[in-house]
């Protein structure tokens, strides 16, 4: 792979000439062809000195009243050894509070990148890194596709300062620890690793860390990027990191004794080691009564189990198990089947399909008009596909229990998961009937069983058995749930004895 232009500056370090420096600056940043960097030249007790940003990255009334300003305002005339002059402009005149010294040039251009401000001071082999951080960002609001009924409004937003500081609004523990890493060896992508310091086990924090450090892609663009590199099993069709729009799950992730990830320009955040189970839970479980959270959770797993299965059913019994389903009912669908020309097979295809097809046209189309296109999808195309006798009416209910099975799932990957298995599970109906749902089920279950979270196991706790709290299928009272999460350490300083996880 070639070399990023420009590497041998950016790897080397600041030089006691401020020209110099300014040259390898311009070099680097490919000025004066670039208009949107700033080089601000000023003094101060003396010497030369330039404040180096982006436009609109950094925030120009931070630059003018606590950097330039300030400088000139507190000069009084003192000649000041050049060796110390950073240290000294850090501690008598510049008034910010994130004022770090740096002399290696790279992680001062990455500095810049991101909307800091350099300083480069002639006599002195280092500069200072400011953060003056200004650049408009969307604000917080509330979530648009993890909607709930009960619980915080609130969702992540494209700024990793802003998500950090909602993650540490609702886990206010000195025990939250955040890692900066930078990942991406062209572009580099700004990531934090949060975790509980004494609940989150050490050797999945440092895999974590691991797995992050070893991505080598040039650019990352965002959290699912992310997710793709360092996730167990990349090609399993089943996520195994949990990837949420919501603050407070992230914060109830971080309490049980997981790690977040954040990257910048992503609203969403990644959690691990999760199993099956998380993928199920919606967030606002828990602030419900058990009862009411009990109920809805079964409803869930039945849409699951019909969303999954309930196709290739249909299409075993009518190729061939048909002895097995009632007379009465045999009678009703071959009498609506007798003038479509299609098999059973193709038809329930060309239903999937339509519905996804309907579906994706409606998810990606301006929402003035979306509104339009389930209506023609969902009543015209339907109606009229049934009046011309292509497709049975009995697959159109068919069809539309399933899809609204797979939507009473809360994760929308997990959800994507079922409907490639569903599919797998339709063409094993149709070639071995209900032996072939059988052995479809087995290898599905097998399969699940042999995937792992960052080491954990995906239907933990279940299988293999692990003590837990009775929080896994149903939710029971939350009196009743004192033991820490399986995965988090034994001797967790948050799970004392008659605390309550989750």
């Amino acid at each position: 792979m070639a070399e990023q232009p420009n590497a041998q500056l950016l790897r080397g370090e600041l030089k006691p000439q401020l020209e110099e420096n300014l040259k390898d600056v311009q070099k680097i940043l490919n000025l004066p062809l670039n208009k949107d960097v700033v080089l601000r030249r000023y003094e101060c007790e003396g010497f030369a000195a330039c404040a180096i940003y982006i436009e609109g990255m950094a925030d120009d009334r931070k630059i003018s009243e606590f950097i330039l300003h300030a400088c000139k305002e507190s000069d009084t005339g003192e000649a000041i050894a050049p060796e110390q002059r950073a240290e000294r402009l850090m501690q008598s005149y510049i008034e910010i509070a994130q004022c770090v010294k740096e002399n290696r040039m790279g992680e001062l251009i990455t500095g810049v990148l991101g909307g800091m401000t350099a300083v480069l001071i002639d006599g002195c082999g280092e500069g200072l890194l400011l953060e003056t951080r200004g650049f408009v960002h969307r604000p917080v609001n509330k979530t648009s596709n993890e909607a709930v009924v009960i619980g915080s409004q609130e969702g992540f937003v494209e700024s990793l300062r802003a998500n950090i500081t909602l993650l540490r609004r609702y886990v206010q523990s000195a025990q939250l620890v955040t890692e900066r890493l930078a990942i991406g060896t062209g572009v580099p992508t700004n990531v934090a690793l949060m975790y509980l310091k004494g609940v989150c086990e050490d050797s999945v924090v440092n895999e974590a860390r691991r797995r992050l450090q070893c991505i080598d892609s040039p650019s990352v663009q965002g959290i699912g990027v992310i997710q793709q590199f360092i996730e167990d099993r990349p090609r399993a069709i089943f996520p195994q990191m949990l990837q949420t729009e919501r603050p407070d799950r992230a914060a109830s992730c971080l309490l049980e004794g997981q790690f977040v990830i954040l990257a910048e320009n992503s609203p969403y955040a990644l959690t691990a080691p999760v199993t099956m189970f998380h993928l199920i839970h919606a967030s606002d479980d828990t602030f419900m009564r058990w009862q009411y959270a009990t109920l809805l959770r079964i409803v869930r797993i039945a849409g699951l189990a019909i969303s999954l299965f309930l196709p290739g059913l249909y299409v075993a019994l009518l190729l061939h198990h048909t002895h097995l389903i009632p007379l009465t009912l045999l009678l009703s669908i071959a009498e609506t089947r007798a003038d479509v020309p299609f098999t059973v097979l193709f038809e329930v295809l060309l239903m999937e399909f339509s519905f996804y097809l309907i579906n994706e046209a409606g998810t990606r189309i301006p929402s003035q008009i979306g509104s339009t296109v389930s209506i023609v999808g969902a009543l015209i195309l339907g109606q009229a596909a049934v009046s011309a006798s292509i497709i049975s009416p009995i697959l159109i209910i068919l069809v539309a229990l399933t899809g609204l099975g797979s939507y009473a799932v809360p994760n929308y990957g997990f959800g994507l998961s079922i409907v490639v298995y569903r599919l797998l599970i339709v063409l094993t109906g149709a070639l071995l009937g209900l032996y072939g749902l059988l052995a479809a089920a087995l290898a599905l279950l097998m399969h699940l069983c042999s995937i792992r979270s960052f080491g954990v196991p995906y239907l933990a706790p279940v299988a293999p058995k692990r003590p837990h709290n009775p929080d896994i299928l149903l939710r029971l009272s939350i009196r009743k749930q004192n033991r820490p999460m399986f995965y988090a350490r034994r001797d967790s300083w948050l799970h004392g004895k008659g605390s309550a996880s989750r």
